[in-house]
């Protein structure tokens, strides 16, 4: 069995994704490290440990696996009959003149990306599961994993006190609570462990250096966890992560001290007892959504959006995308960031994430019952049970889940609780005792029954591991290619007009790249008045395709509709300059960053003065600009230079309302 390179992969996907958290190209090297090892476990493996896998591959346990795949490709695919899929896709087509496929998903990209980020950590569940059905194996997993939880949480403290955490990027926000909470529970069961080796009767350890050189590594790593979720977290998420410890000792005390059934009985009414107890001081907020009820943090647009919520969902991943619909004008730099259960019932619906918590509660129930029945290697199971208990409350708290390193923390955990649930033998085997329990196995299907089914068979697990590996393969190049829309600069050489004052307002423009780093793509376009006058220049075509194409998959990009209409006003009859102003407003109505190129394309556009609509949209933007934004009145005084007379007209009728004195500034 070919464990012991394979046993490094998942670590090494933790590490590349904790070291590039900040880079989208992170995904793709992830999946381009788990997709060699799941293709090494699909060939070089033996039948007998594939064998021994497949027995945790029960119909049920796919389906749950598969289900979030099947749903987020349900969201992407094209819907045959109008008016059943998301409205802004039939405006969108409206906007661009072209015939655009209606989806439950208003980001193709976004939910695609969300997808490959599920099939990563799925992945990681998989590749861990394989390793972890050695015991061995299993037990230095469990010392890899409270290693990185610890070095994680120990760079969580140091950026609490290091002068370098204030020039982080203010939409950066990251605490690493699940993977302090994490590292709490594997730190646990790492010193129950070494505290069970040191007292186990019959069998003392080699050398009793060992089990107490792992107790003090174990304490050290709990005490270094607990003080990240101290420094960094609020009182939800230490409640959470004792609920975890507490059911990881409930385990413990069964087993130990209370046998028989009015043993175990009284131990779960007082484990009972103390979760309701913890519940009085978690800080829920009344009259709230319940997904946000634990969340410390302002969560305004994400209490809108709830109102607002499909129940197909809005697509994996569109958060993001939609949050510059609901957020309020002037909102801090620093993203607004719901909770994971707020993320997943928006972008997914409420029935997917009541599912989601039934799923949750099954396993819960099924590792904590296996747990029990374990002879040795009892820990595995019960730590997998108390991570959902903590990761739940977690998940009505924030959003630490969703980042890419702790979704592979939490698969790596998940991996290594059920591959040593098995129940008998199968949980507690060596790699040189593999081939004979598959043989036991194969005795007692062929017994059992005389056609056993063909999933659990060791040929077409290895197959299924097979088309896995060449999919996160396919997954990774696909990523990696993609260099425009993941972050990579890409510079777009586009035409400008005459007028010097648009020139600098929309290079001013450009040059601001959070606009094209919201939601995953920066584009820096740089004007050339000289080329716009060269009748030989042919770079038209590419850029207004270059825009509308990310529009045609990215109908919410209110910078992408905004630049579009800068470039169809120079280029007559391209598109209809109105009409992508108002899916500029209507798709980023609040962006302040969004204000000065918005206004010079308004108002040097007379069909945009004269459209009702978009006149109050201008004289919203105006106000904005004088009255609660004095960094943005050069960029009126720009605008009202390079604007048309029907546009300065009313420029001037608009700001004489609000602060006439600031016309004279105005006025050469």
């Amino acid at each position: 069995m070919v464990v012991r390179p394979i046993m490094h992969a998942v670590p090494l996907a933790i590490a590349s994704a904790f070291a590039m958290a900040e880079n989208l190209q992170g995904p793709g090297v992830a999946s381009g490290i788990l997709a060699i090892a799941i293709l090494a476990v699909a060939i070089l493996s033996t039948s007998s440990a594939l064998a021994c896998f497949a027995t945790l591959l029960r119909p049920l346990f796919i389906l749950a696996l598969a289900a979030p795949v099947l749903w987020m490709v349900f969201q992407v695919v094209p819907i045959p009959l109008r008016g059943f899929g998301n409205q802004i896709w039939a405006t969108a087509s409206a906007a661009l003149n072209e015939p655009l496929a209606e989806r439950f998903s208003v980001d193709v990209r976004e939910t695609m990306l969300a997808l490959s980020h599920y099939n990563i950590v799925l992945a990681a569940a998989l590749v861990t599961a394989v390793v972890a059905l050695d015991r061995h194996r299993a037990a230095q997993l469990l010392y890899i994993l409270v290693s990185i939880t610890a070095v994680i949480s120990a760079l969580s403290i140091w950026r609490k006190y290091s002068s370098l955490s204030d020039s982080w990027p203010g939409e950066h926000v990251w605490t690493g609570s699940t993977a302090a909470a994490l590292g709490v529970l594997l730190s646990t069961a790492m010193a129950i462990r070494a505290i069970d080796q040191l007292r186990r009767p019959g069998r003392p350890p080699r050398s009793p250096a060992t089990p107490i050189a792992i107790l003090t590594c174990a304490i050290l790593s709990l005490i270094v966890s607990m003080a990240a979720i101290a420094l960094w977290s609020a009182s939800t998420a230490l409640i959470a992560v004792l609920l975890g410890v507490a059911t990881v000792l409930t385990v413990v005390a069964i087993r130990k001290w209370f046998f028989g059934l009015w043993g175990r009985a009284g131990v779960l009414a007082t484990a009972a007892m103390l979760f309701v107890a913890s519940f009085t001081f978690l800080p829920i907020k009344r009259n709230a959504d319940l997904t946000i009820a634990l969340s410390t943090h302002a969560q305004a647009a994400t209490e809108r959006m709830l109102q607002d919520i499909h129940p197909i969902g809005t697509g994996a991943g569109t958060f993001v995308a939609l949050l510059p619909i609901y957020r309020d004008i002037g909102m801090p730099a620093l993203r607004e960031r719901p909770t994971a259960a707020a993320a997943i019932a928006v972008e997914m619906g409420r029935v997917f994430l009541c599912g989601l918590l039934i799923v949750t509660l099954i396993g819960t129930f099924t590792l904590f019952k296996r747990s029990l029945s374990r002879s040795y290697a009892y820990l595995y199971s019960a730590v997998g049970a108390g991570g959902s208990v903590s990761l739940t409350v977690l998940a009505f708290a924030e959003n630490g889940l969703f980042d890419l390193y702790a979704s592979l923390l939490v698969a790596a955990l998940y991996g290594l609780a059920f591959a040593q649930s098995l129940s008998g033998r199968a949980g507690e085997i060596t790699s040189e005792e593999l081939p004979q329990l598959a043989q036991e196995v194969g005795d007692r299907a062929t017994t059992a029954r005389p056609i056993p089914p063909i999933i659990f068979t060791s040929a077409w697990t290895r197959v299924a591991l097979t088309l896995i590996g060449l999919l996160l393969a396919a997954q990774a190049a696909w990523i990696l290619s993609q260099s425009w829309y993941f972050g990579d600069r890409l510079a777009i050489t586009s035409v400008a007009g005459p007028n010097e004052a648009f020139s600098r307002a929309l290079a001013a423009h450009s040059t601001r790249e959070n606009v094209w780093t919201d939601r995953g793509s920066t584009a820096a376009v740089r004007l050339n008045s000289d080329k716009a006058l060269d009748p030989q220049h042919t770079s038209r075509p590419t850029v207004l395709n270059a825009f509308s194409g990310v529009l045609e998959y990215s109908p919410l990009r209110g910078d992408v509709w905004l630049m579009l209409a800068a470039l169809s006003k120079q280029y007559a009859g391209s598109y209809d300059t109105t009409s992508l102003l108002k899916m500029s407003y209507y798709t980023a109505p609040n962006e302040l960053d969004l204000i000065p190129l918005r206004l010079s394309v308004a108002l040097g556009t007379d069909a945009a003065v004269k459209e009702p609509e978009l006149r109050d949209l201008i004289r919203r933007d105006l106000k904005v600009a004088i009255t609660g934004r004095t960094g943005l009145r050069p960029a009126i005084v720009a605008a009202y230079q390079s604007a048309s007379a029907d546009g300065r007209a009313f420029a001037e009728s608009s700001i004489s309302e609000l602060d006439p004195s600031y016309l004279q500034r105005l006025r050469p």
